[in-house]
């Protein structure tokens, strides 16, 4: 095989690599409070149970809307009644298959998650805004939880906690988290 031909296979074979992940591979996060605050994310599989629950409720996973919503006291209001709503409205139940449901009487953290997303986009909430995050409880245990994304930082839903704190207040180190689509996921 002659070297200029071979170069040229090389570089076919990158740019075909290239294309292909780069846009998974990262992002740029331009949320720095003095300007430019470059952010590095690599790309994380979207959970299977997700996938499924996808599949089977394309409209609910949707994305589109704004990235991020305006904090107003309407909102912070509309956030703690969801959230408290939909904690009382589910009793907590481990899953014995890793299902994600909508609005179920028994349920996981996962299925907390979509049912308050879900009531949000109801009320109005722009779907890119919303997040769904996987941490660790203080135990150690794998948690998810719902990240509305507001001009004034990002808040935590959760299930654990009928109160909506900052995702600082929160003690939570985010794992793996959706984008704006739900079917797209980052690490950490």
């Amino acid at each position: 095989m002659n070297t200029k031909f071979s170069m040229k296979i090389a570089g076919v074979a990158l740019a075909i690599t290239m294309s292909s992940i780069g846009g998974a591979a990262a992002y740029t996060n331009y949320t720095g409070i003095d300007g430019f605050d470059p952010t590095m994310r690599l790309a994380a599989v979207t959970p299977l149970s997700m996938q499924y629950f996808c599949a089977k409720n394309r409209s609910e996973c949707r994305s589109g809307g704004s990235a991020q919503v305006a904090m107003t006291p309407n909102l912070m209001t509309m956030l703690k009644q969801v959230n408290v709503h939909v904690n009382r409205s589910i009793r907590p139940e481990t899953d014995t298959a890793d299902v994600w449901s909508l609005n179920p009487e028994a349920g996981d953290c996962e299925d907390y998650v979509l049912s308050k997303r879900s009531m949000l986009i109801r009320h109005g909430v722009s779907s890119g805004s919303l997040r769904i995050a996987y941490t660790k409880t203080r135990q150690g245990e794998p948690h998810a939880v719902l990240v509305v994304r507001t001009s004034q930082g990002d808040y935590v839903l959760d299930n654990l906690n009928n109160s909506v704190k900052t995702l600082r207040a929160s003690g939570y180190q985010i794992r793996s988290m959706s984008s704006a689509n739900p079917t797209r996921w980052t690490a950490g």
